[in-house]
Order: C-alpha cells, then sequence, then structure tokens
C-alpha cells in the first residue's frame, strides 16, 4: 500500500466520517473524499501532513452528483455556498 493511502487510511480512522465542507455522512471512503488544503504541488513539504488533509464528499458518495471536492477545483463559488447553506 503506498504512503498516502495508508496515511488516508489512518485520517479516516482517527475522524468523523462526515464532509468538512457540507456535513454529509460519509459511509465509506474513496481517495477522492481526501483533499489537501494547500496542493501537493504548490506544497510539497505538506504532502503527508495530516493537518493539511481534510475529508471532502465526492461524487461518488451523492451517487453522481456533484460533490464538494469536485466544487473545490471547479466551481470555489459554488463550494463556498454549499458550506454557507448548513
Amino acid at each position: 500500500m503506498g504512503k498516502l493511502k495508508e496515511l488516508y487510511k489512518e485520517i479516516w480512522n482517527e475522524r468523523e466520517h462526515r464532509c468538512a465542507n457540507c456535513g454529509m455522512w460519509i459511509a465509506s471512503p474513496v481517495v477522492h473524499n481526501f483533499s489537501h488544503k494547500r496542493s501537493k504541488g504548490a506544497r510539497p513539504d505538506l504532502k503527508f501532513d495530516k493537518d493539511n488533509i481534510e475529508i471532502l464528499c465526492s461524487s461518488l458518495n451523492r451517487h453522481n452528483r456533484v460533490g464538494c471536492h469536485e466544487l473545490l477545483h471547479t466551481n470555489p463559488k459554488k463550494y463556498r455556498e454549499r458550506n454557507e447553506s448548513i
């Protein structure tokens, strides 16, 4: 198992299984549920820092409706609006 995948598993076991943005309950994790706050490209030194990784819902959890992880990257305004609506 890769080092990043192991880290995601640790995070999943340590934290509540809810989207950090909208609060949606996430029954089982997929790689798309883990999002780096500061990108791995911009801050490679934070790639394995748990404080830099958050759990977000994805389209896979929302049954092909856009998840917060995808919104964060494609439509940040809607991402923020989703957070404000809870």
